[in-house]
């Protein structure tokens, strides 16, 4: 973990210095209400608020593989702008829309099948808000998320009749509201974007037990166009990203996810990101919420908004 958060570090600062000066790139804009006559707009183009690339509940497609256990995290989701509202004159921007993902943990693909040991499913909607600066945007998203966690064949031992590890299946259900509170700056040729926020659970609970109520989070994401050149002639951005999440599972614990990747194709739009993440804290597969983890993990995920 101290080797990747080192070479994080290393990556923004002697980056930053070579990028300082220049002016934004439009290859960061997106829906600038600046541009836009129309007040109301119905399924409007692009997102208001792309997904965290580091948050664990975000939508996204894609797989991640542990190189420790060559187990898999498997993504499937989106999230969609429904309705737009546009100001001009206030150069702001609101948008309700709906997000649905799940992740599965795969710990077997033999013989043409993946074998799925827990899954994860999230849905519900959202509301953003965004305010166009000199430099940037100041973003704000409320969401409110129904999710649920399972055990399922993959858990299962066909030969023994048995759950393995005598895990049982625990009903787990979380309803929760988020606000989170988002900073975005073009600094030269670079972009970052710095977060902060919490959520309140109105229901969770796994089998008899309740645990907390509220989790913190922050982090924040940093990009630089074209490092290496366009390819084929489309965009790509080197980038690093850091998510903290604060939760408790009841005693408070930290959980801290890092991703340093490349995307091919627009910051803010289609495209294909490589990457490679470190993950500490609670096991992200809720089902296993009591289980401490730490995995280094490789994967891609495709962004299709």
């Amino acid at each position: 973990m101290r080797k990747l958060l080192t070479v994080i570090i290393i990556f923004i600062f002697l980056f930053n210095k070579g990028y300082s000066q220049g002016k934004r790139p439009d290859t960061y804009i997106t829906n600038n209400t600046k541009d836009q006559q129309t007040c109301f707009e119905l399924f409007p183009k692009g997102l208001n608020f792309l997904p965290l690339k580091a948050g664990i509940d975000e939508p996204r497609m894609g797989l991640l593989y542990y190189t420790a256990t060559t187990n898999l995290k498997v993504d499937i989701g989106n999230s969609v702008d429904v309705l737009g509202f546009n100001f001009p004159e206030a150069k702001s921007r609101i948008t309700i829309g709906a997000d649905f993902m799940a992740y599965a943990y795969v710990t077997s693909y033999l013989a043409y099948r993946l074998q799925i040991d827990a899954v994860d499913g999230f849905f519900g909607g959202n509301v953003t808000y965004s305010k166009y600066l000199d430099n940037g945007r100041f973003v704000t998203r409320f969401r409110y998320i129904h999710s649920s966690a399972h055990l399922v064949d993959g858990h299962w031992d066909n030969l023994a009749g048995e759950w393995i590890n005598n895990q049982l299946p625990e009903a787990y259900g979380n309803n929760y509201g988020e606000l989170l509170f988002a900073r975005e700056e073009y600094l030269g040729f670079t972009f970052i974007r710095y977060y902060a926020g919490l959520s309140m659970s109105t229901g969770k609970k796994t089998g008899d037990r309740e645990l907390q109520r509220f989790l913190y989070k922050g982090g924040f994401e940093y990009s630089l166009p074209n490092l290496l050149g366009k390819v084929i002639g489309k965009d790509e951005s080197i980038f690093a990203a850091i998510n903290f999440d604060i939760k408790g599972i009841p005693e408070y614990i930290v959980n801290q996810n890092y991703m340093l990747g490349i995307k091919f194709g627009d910051w803010q739009g289609k495209g294909v990101v490589f990457y490679a993440s470190y993950y500490n804290g609670g096991d992200v597969f809720n089902q296993y919420f009591n289980y401490r983890v730490s995995r280094f993990g490789i994967g891609f995920m495709i962004d299709f908004f």
